[in-house]
């Protein structure tokens, strides 16, 4: 019930404030607004305001807002003539097309900072001294000659209190060398690190890790630690009698064999051992044995500058997150089949209301900010493709035929009705399995 539930307040959220776009810049220019509709079909419950209907429809996904002369060839009488979108001047009924995606997208920008505000969770570890807890070996500390134990005092000069404010300096300088005051014992010497760029992000990474109990917080179904009994709050100790202080160490001793291995198990006090035989994942070509980093972590609010700030920063990552996806999906680094639909955002809803409101919200920030970027790409039937038209229109000084546009709308609506078919096929494929 509760998955329902949040998946139709999430759902109304994202439609209503889309058409509110539509909607409130249509009236703002003078535009008859005859109806406005959360959903399609057959209205479920209709009320009449001055010249507004405003409806609930019985199939939720989607809405619209009915314009008095929309279509290029609907009869408007003349007194209504100047009330007419289609009588508009081109930069008007742009602005209309356009302000359903811009409102999606700013609510967004509007709830990221809300919900760093609010506070999010973060690694208890955070706001402690920066300790180095392990170094990989031939990345940037190891080259830079980090040990376990070292901790870091200062960078090029200014010193840094917590994992956090060592974290932002680092990720800010991909690639540029940094001058690092490090406390080893009762000795301080000073190093210069390079952080590597990540391929993925573009930040630096300084190839070390905090102090990280190698704690067990979730096991993968049928897994051969679920298999073995191990459960999460396990600590493992051991493996092969060799002692494990790190869940890096722990990655590093499972990930390159699959012979069977004797782990030392912690819980509740008792240590006893346990048998597991790691599993190959062919996919990553590493082996493993199904549980997931059991980490401490605390609710953590910022100052208003700040998570604007944040909000923006994380709102730049998630679109540039969104056209790397789609890039994937066109060269065929990522496969159609991690494609979700409704069925997916109703699951993803349904958890993060059971986790709380900030869970919620940012749920509804990403898929807000999704909405309002996609729902403006040329595509024939989204907001997009009518203003792709309009383009066209400004260019050739009058507008395409009726004929020629109603063919690239069913194109694109057939389109999205393919791509809906798919990522619903999608969504009852992960369900049977």
């Amino acid at each position: 019930m509760i998955t329902l539930i949040s998946f139709i307040v999430v759902l109304g959220i994202l439609i209503f404030i889309h058409e509110l776009g539509h909607f409130a810049v249509a009236k703002f220019s003078g535009v008859g607004v005859e109806r406005f509709s959360l959903g399609f079909g057959p209205r479920i419950i209709a009320v009449k305001r001055g010249e507004t209907e405003y409806c609930i429809s019985i199939v939720p996904f989607g809405g619209y807002v009915k314009m008095v002369g929309e279509s290029p060839s609907e009869d408007v009488s003349p007194e209504d003539r100047r009330r007419s979108f289609t009588h508009k001047p081109l930069s008007v009924r742009s602005a209309i097309v356009a302000a359903g995606s811009v409102m999606n997208i700013v609510l967004a920008l509007v709830l990221f900072p809300l919900i760093f505000m609010i506070g999010v969770q973060v690694p208890a570890y955070m706001d402690d001294e920066p300790r180095i807890g392990y170094v990989y070996a031939g990345e940037a500390g190891d080259k830079a000659g980090l040990e376990k134990g070292d901790i870091i005092e200062e960078v090029d000069g200014r010193e840094v209190e917590s994992w956090e404010d060592l974290y932002k300096v680092i990720a800010l300088n991909p690639d540029q060398p940094l001058r690092l005051k490090v406390r080893r014992g009762s000795t301080t010497f000073e190093t210069t690190l390079v952080p590597e760029s990540s391929a993925d992000l573009g930040v630096g990474i300084g190839g070390f890790a905090p102090q990280m109990v190698p704690r067990i917080g979730a096991l993968a179904p049928g897994s051969p630690a679920e298999k073995a009994g191990l459960r999460p709050g396990d600590i493992i100790k051991a493996v092969d009698g060799n002692p494990i202080t790190h869940w890096a160490e722990l990655q590093e001793v499972i990930r390159h064999s699959g012979a069977e291995r004797v782990f030392t198990i912690e819980r509740d006090g008792e240590v006893f051992d346990v048998k597991i035989t790691p599993e190959l994942n062919k996919e990553a070509g590493i082996y493993l044995i199904g549980v997931a980093q059991g980490e401490d972590t605390i609710i953590k609010s910022y100052g208003f500058f700040e998570s604007i700030h944040l909000g923006l920063k994380k709102a730049v990552e998630l679109t540039a997150l969104l056209f790397t996806v789609l890039k994937g999906l066109i060269v065929g680094d990522f496969s159609l089949k991690s494609l979700g639909g409704p069925i997916m955002i109703a699951q993803v809803a349904g958890k993060a209301a059971e986790s709380g409101l900030v869970d919620l919200l940012s749920i509804l920030a990403f898929l807000s900010l999704q909405l309002g970027i996609i729902n403006l790409f040329p595509i024939p039937v989204l907001d997009g493709g009518h203003l792709m038209f309009c383009l066209i229109e400004r260019l050739r000084g009058r507008p395409l035929s009726e004929k020629v546009m109603g063919v690239a709308q069913q194109v694109g609506m057939a389109l999205l009705i393919v791509l809906m078919v798919l990522v619903t096929w999608n969504d009852i494929l992960r369900l049977l399995r």
